[in-house]
Order: structure tokens, then C-alpha cells, then sequence
């Protein structure tokens, strides 16, 4: 495994503890990260849910319903963002995108 599959597996865990999120779902990959998936899945490794295209962080999540979606979203990014600066992974960019509320 390498470091930012390790990053990505940190980021899933962090996003999955923020209240309010209740799943994380695949996040749909541009191209040259769906090469990468095709290799992950040629050599049985699995696949993170999060994405990470060169510099942006793409994550998909679905929310309790507990707490307002955009206040879940921004805690989502905010963890997100925290963790892959903890693991040294400079990104221009996080999207978090909520598929599902309640």
C-alpha cells in the first residue's frame, strides 16, 4: 500500500467519523484516476471511495439527516482537508458532495 493509499484510507476514516455523515459512497474518478482504479483492480487491491485526481480531492457522502446537509459537507471537507495535510498531500482543491440526506 502505498502513502496516499494510506492518506485516502485516513481520509475515509475521518470523513466516516464526522457527525452527521452516515455513508461514503464511490466518488466518480476523471480518466487518468480510472486508469488507476483498472490497475487497483487488476491486482485485487481495493479501491479507496475517495478520489484523489492530481491535486483535488473528490469525496461523496450521505448524510443522517440529523444536522443541515451544508454544515455536514463543510465538516466533511474540513477533516478531509486536515488529514491529508497531516499526511503531507498538498491539494488545491477538496469537493465533497452530498448524494444522499437522511
Amino acid at each position: 500500500m502505498s502513502t496516499d493509499d494510506d492518506t485516502l484510507t485516513a481520509v475515509e476514516t475521518a470523513v466516516l467519523a464526522v457527525p452527521g455523515v452516515s455513508e461514503l459512497y464511490h466518488a466518480r474518478p476523471t480518466l487518468s484516476s480510472t486508469i488507476d482504479a483498472a490497475k487497483r483492480l487488476a491486482t485485487h487491491t481495493s479501491l479507496a471511495r475517495v478520489v484523489l485526481d492530481d491535486d483535488v480531492l473528490r469525496i461523496v457522502i450521505g448524510t443522517d439527516g440529523e444536522l443541515p446537509a451544508p454544515e455536514t459537507a463543510r465538516a466533511a471537507h474540513l477533516a478531509a482537508l486536515a488529514v491529508a495535510e497531516a499526511h503531507g498531500l498538498a491539494l488545491s482543491r477538496v469537493d465533497v458532495r452530498v448524494a444522499r440526506v437522511g
